[in-house]
């Protein structure tokens, strides 16, 4: 009790108030306590020293019940500390696991930066991609403390009695700090039409959610990104992450919005038709990618990468490869997604962008003829116009389309006919370069992704 009323002591005396906040309460070590200023002040964290000043060990979640025989609920920080200074006697209570909630909610929001995807609150981690926030995992001794054991999937519709289904996580951690002790579960709606009902009432637009058995992240089409214990019942096959949903009712929603799509499940049965695509993989690994701690190098669908500037492939399944002109090997770059280049290695914006993917994803070979193409149209754009350009191994006449005016003979290699003086470039990147400005066409060969269209001389270019 000695270190208590020292720790009180020197705080009075440094700090006697805190600097006030009615946002988030303060958070501070009283000797080998880590309290949260609530009321009653509640336990986060606790030195190995504390076990010798009470009779059992301090945990997280434990509240001060009473000082000096006083109740705590009620007392200022001031009041508190004064009466841990007189060292006459400290009590605890153990609130649970409502108390491991709050004692969570307070760490996390005394931390900088935006916030994770998914935290662990006590023995519950929540998700915090949908709203309200749902159950990631739960452990064990979490489901003594709950009518219902918890499950994958179960979402937290309330915190004493307020709803959380607008809120976002911080709105819900700042709830969680509350003194009441209930804390509502309750199992998403596997009804697909009251589920998307309640879907099309909430104010924000989250990038996935729940609706019926499964979680589909809002691209176009939308893509199962997660689902619960039968959910395949009714399909002709079963149904796995990354499927597409290219129908309601029979109603195709390639390109529908987040709201067409519910819309139409809450007016006809809600009954999704689905498809497994290559699209959906990537998009679906990415996404789930994103709720994730990082790794590198990392897997996205059927692509592990090493993020660096730009990324680059560690690996690739065999699936994917026919989704691209030529083989795809380790060490080749991510050139561009739906049009989009980098230079850098940000994963959470590579991650956005797969998340969302279109149609068009390109990579590029690290070294030799695409490395040098694409880094001679790159310097070709910071010169004035020419008549003709040196393009790493090639020199192109400036006609409509360019003429190949050289080449050099170890890139013949890398087309099916040998190329000739007079020959003309019609295509690159799987689009056309006739009536192309000289700026158009190096901007296309900046990104060059493998494809090179060269057309005889004597050939007629339409």
């Amino acid at each position: 009790s000695r270190q208590l009323e020292h720790a009180a002591a020197a705080l009075l005396l440094a700090q006697p108030d805190l600097p006030g906040s009615d946002d988030v309460p303060a958070v501070e070590w009283v000797g080998p306590l880590r309290l949260l200023w609530t009321t009653p002040p509640t336990i986060i964290d606790t030195l190995p020293q504390a076990a010798n000043i009470f009779d059992a060990k301090p945990s997280a979640g434990d509240s001060i019940h009473k000082v000096n025989g006083q109740l705590a609920d009620g007392l200022t920080r001031r009041e508190v500390l004064e009466g841990l200074k007189s060292g006459t006697g400290i009590q605890l209570r153990s609130t649970g696991v409502r108390g491991q909630f709050r004692a969570a909610a307070g760490l996390l929001l005394a931390e900088p930066g935006p916030g994770a995807q998914a935290d662990w609150l006590g023995p519950v981690k929540l998700g915090w991609q949908t709203k309200p926030p749902w159950v990631m995992h739960a452990k064990p001794e979490a489901n003594k403390h709950f009518r219902q054991p918890l499950s994958q999937g179960d979402q937290l519709a309330a915190v004493d009695g307020t709803p959380t289904t607008n809120l976002d996580r911080r709105g819900v951690l700042k709830l969680l700090l509350g003194p009441g002790p209930s804390l509502s579960f309750r199992p998403p709606r596997d009804d697909a039409r009251e589920s998307a009902a309640d879907a099309l009432n909430r104010t924000d637009k989250p990038a996935s959610e729940w609706v019926g058995k499964f979680r589909l992240l809002w691209s176009k089409p939308p893509t199962v990104l997660e689902m619960k214990d039968g959910a395949s019942a009714g399909y002709q096959r079963p149904v796995s992450v990354g499927d597409v949903v290219v129908a309601v009712d029979g109603t195709p929603v390639m390109t529908a919005s987040r709201e067409e799509v519910l819309k139409l499940m809450v007016q006809g049965y809600g009954k999704l038709s689905l498809t497994s695509n290559f699209d959906g993989k990537l998009r679906a690994g990415a996404a789930l990618a994103l709720d994730a701690p990082p790794s590198d190098p990392e897997w996205v669908g059927p692509f592990q990468f090493r993020w660096t500037a730009p990324p680059c492939l560690a690996d690739v399944k065999p699936e994917a490869q026919s989704h691209f002109p030529k083989p795809l090997e380790r060490g080749d770059v991510l050139n561009s997604v739906d049009g989009c280049t980098w230079q850098t290695g940000d994963r959470d914006e590579v991650l956005r962008r797969l998340a969302n993917y279109d149609c068009r994803l390109s990579f590029a070979s690290s070294g030799g003829f695409d490395h040098s193409l694409r880094a001679a149209a790159r310097a070709a754009l910071d010169q004035p116009d020419a008549e003709a350009d040196q393009l790493g191994p090639m020199t192109v006449k400036w006609t409509d389309p360019p003429t190949v005016l050289w080449i050099d003979e170890p890139a013949q290699r890398h087309f099916k006919r040998r190329v000739t003086k007079g020959d003309r470039l019609v295509g690159a990147n799987g689009q056309s370069l006739k009536t192309l400005s000289r700026r158009q066409i190096l901007e296309l060969l900046s990104q060059f992704d493998g494809q090179m269209q060269i057309a005889p001389a004597d050939c007629p270019v339409m």
